[in-house]
């Protein structure tokens, strides 16, 4: 069963506030306490949602940065594993257009930045191309449905 409109507004609201208790969520979403913990469970058992710390890398003092690769001569999938396995690598999605991969990256400072995107992800078989864009500012960080930003907005 794929998430319908009320999973869509649980997990909205655990995005606000991840420690939001079920009785709280159900007031805002229209459902009992009972309900929004079986929805829960069923999206945290299917994959669909996780709840986790997000912390600012910016306020923190480390780099963030989202770097761009085109891949050539080996699997997306390859390479994607061998990023993966690196604790700076916070993200990697596949992509379509002008790069296949897309990566969220966190180091301490850039010195590790550097050190990293030079004499570690240069250094993969099969990296064409790379492109890093650093995070200066965290201006906006928000992941909820539009369709929900109006309800989220009043309840804030």
């Amino acid at each position: 069963m794929a998430a319908d409109s009320f999973d869509r507004r649980i997990i909205d609201q655990l995005r606000i506030d991840g420690r939001r208790s079920f009785g709280e969520i159900g007031r805002y979403v229209g459902l009992s306490e009972a309900a929004v913990r079986s929805r829960y469970n069923r999206l945290r058992k299917l994959g669909i949602v996780q709840v986790v710390g997000m912390p600012d890398a910016t306020r923190l003092g480390e780099v963030e940065a989202h770097v761009s690769i085109r891949v050539r001569g080996v699997t997306v999938a390859s390479v994607a594993r061998q990023l993966s396995a690196h604790p700076e690598v916070k993200f990697v999605g596949a992509a379509l257009g002008a790069y296949d991969l897309v990566l969220d990256v966190r180091c301490a400072d850039n010195e590790h930045l550097s050190t990293f995107v030079h004499e570690t992800v240069r250094r993969i078989r099969g990296i064409e191309r790379l492109e890093t864009v650093m995070v200066l500012e965290i201006l906006e960080d928000s992941y909820l449905w539009a369709g929900f930003r109006d309800a989220v907005d009043r309840q804030n």
